[in-house]
């Protein structure tokens, strides 16, 4: 059986006779050794909450996203924008560290050009265990949008290491002494 497994593919975006492809977005797989030395294989999939935003007052209303998580989710501009690299900074991620966030969800947060000015890019995933489907594991960026304020992170996280535990269902612990390490903003 081969993919997707678990989403369906992004419909272009029309707003006023302009086309905003979403197909970069689609589902797509990549195999990493974890820290146990298996190959795991990571279906990756993404979140319409990506390129929308809740609503804000005047915005045109056919800016609402029609298959929106958000009710209503309103298509933006600026984070359809850092989408075309959302793959770029996850291939680099997995190679490094990310961040322990609320909930069971973790982060990548690199640093981004935006207009001439570096700002930090929240990239807000879950990875999660699969089981009778070709792949190991579920990374599903849930958001990811420019970060205007600091994000609440509780300590760092090798990738490897992080597939290895949620191989067995574990989680990596939580730091949360007020000196922890965060990420650094430009």
């Amino acid at each position: 059986m081969a993919g997707p497994y678990f989403s369906r593919t992004w419909a272009t975006f029309v707003y006023q006779g302009t086309s905003y492809t979403l197909a970069h977005l689609d589902e797509y797989e990549f195999v990493i050794e974890d820290t146990a030395h298996c190959q795991r294989r990571i279906a990756v999939t993404f979140a319409d909450h990506c390129f929308t935003r809740s609503p804000v007052s005047g915005d045109d209303p056919a800016l609402a996203y029609p298959h929106s998580d958000r009710k209503p989710g309103y298509f933006c501009f600026e984070r359809y924008k850092l989408t075309f690299e959302l793959q770029k900074h996850l291939e680099y991620a997995a190679k490094g560290e990310v961040w322990t966030v609320a909930g069971q969800h973790f982060a990548a947060v690199p640093i981004v050009d935006q207009s001439g000015k570096r700002i930090c890019y929240g990239i807000v995933f879950s990875l999660d265990r699969v089981t009778g489907l070709p792949v190991d594991l579920h990374l599903r960026v849930r958001t990811a949008y420019p970060m205007h304020r600091e994000m609440v992170t509780f300590g760092a996280v090798r990738f490897r290491n992080l597939v290895a535990l949620r191989m067995k269902n574990k989680r990596p612990g939580r730091i949360t002494s007020p000196g922890r390490r965060r990420p650094k903003s430009p």
